[in-house]
């Protein structure tokens, strides 16, 4: 058998100082260096046959700049799927953060430039456009979300129990103001009640001790208004109260009028009524002269009363000073009437 060679090639530099070790069959370490066919890897290892005998080495060589490249880009492309990978994470993220937290934020705030705050009806139309968002992210926002719903509902009940305070208050004030009306209003003749009158005697007190303006009282006490009762019956005798009051109330148009008793009358001069007090006073005692005399009308159409006036003096230090002098003149008056035409009583 003919055994052909092949091309023999003188050995490199690198290996000569290992060719004894090579040609006993003996493993020799990896070699690096500058080739023809440029900076190379040599890999050796021993062949041996069947027997254990050594036959050959084998040697691989590799190419160091192939093998720089191929890590470079190696590393590049895992880089790129590095990249690729945090820009997927980032993406994933955003989407989460838009469904989770900042598109309900979002959609919250949108909603609440929508919002109105005029009246009642404006805030249960608030409460209707949150409650449609129906936010259900399972987190904190969720949890805010339902706790934006719910103050917006305490507002709503704390502004109507409010208003039905309010509304409670000003009936209240209404009534009271009724009552109030009612107890300073005289029912049967519409002037002052005694109550006002105790009460606007109060304020002289004050205005007199603080040295207030100038005034007088007109007493006025009704003549057989117990007879007119009596004879004809409470309707007639409230006919008799009312024309009474009338002739005082026309006579002095200027001043307050109150009825403190059931037949009593006070009148409060000030101002214009203050000045012509006299020439009033007069008035008043002609009219119910006439009146009485008038023997062609009813008897409960016969208006009659004894006048009698005080004014407030330098003396004086309230009200009541005053009204007992007017009393007095009035009862004075009062008896010339009983003298004149007998006493019921």
């Amino acid at each position: 058998m003919q055994i052909r060679r092949g091309t023999l090639y003188d050995p490199d530099p690198a290996v000569v100082p290992y060719l004894d070790a090579l040609c006993a069959g003996e493993q020799i370490p990896v070699l690096t260096g500058d080739t023809e066919d440029g900076y190379m890897l040599t890999y050796m290892r021993p062949v041996f046959d069947s027997q254990g005998n050594y036959a050959c080495h084998v040697c691989v060589d590799f190419s160091m700049e192939e093998l720089h490249g191929e890590d470079v880009r190696f590393v590049l492309g895992l880089l790129l799927i590095l990249n690729l990978i945090m820009i997927l994470i980032a993406v994933i993220d955003i989407y989460v953060m838009r469904k989770t937290v900042t598109g309900p934020i979002d959609r919250m705030k949108h909603a609440t430039d929508s919002f109105s705050y005029e009246n009642e009806s404006d805030h249960q139309k608030n409460i209707s456009i949150m409650e449609k968002l129906d936010i259900r992210t399972g987190d904190e926002i969720e949890d805010i979300y339902h706790l934006f719903v719910t103050f917006m509902k305490n507002n709503l009940s704390y502004m109507q129990n409010l208003s039905k305070a309010e509304n409670d208050i000003k009936t209240k004030d209404e009534q009271i103001g009724v009552i109030s009306e009612k107890a300073y209003r005289d029912t049967l003749t519409g002037v002052g009640s005694k109550a006002a009158y105790v009460k606007k005697a109060a304020e002289l007190n004050e205005e007199i001790g603080s040295g207030g303006n100038a005034f007088a009282l007109v007493m006025a006490d009704m003549n057989d208004l117990k007879k007119i009762n009596d004879e004809y019956g409470h309707k007639a005798g409230d006919s008799y109260i009312r024309g009474c009051c009338h002739i005082i109330c026309e006579t002095f148009k200027h001043s307050p009028v109150y009825r403190i008793g059931g037949d009593e009358f006070v009148v409060l001069l000030q101002g214009q009524d203050h000045e012509n007090r006299e020439e009033l006073l007069e008035t008043v005692k002609t009219v119910y002269n006439e009146s009485f005399a008038d023997t062609d009308k009813e008897p409960w159409m016969r208006f009659s009363a004894a006048v009698g006036m005080a004014e407030l003096t330098d003396d004086d230090d309230n009200i009541e000073q005053v009204f007992r002098r007017a009393d007095e003149s009035m009862y004075s008056e009062k008896k010339k009437f009983k003298k004149q035409y007998g006493s019921y009583r």
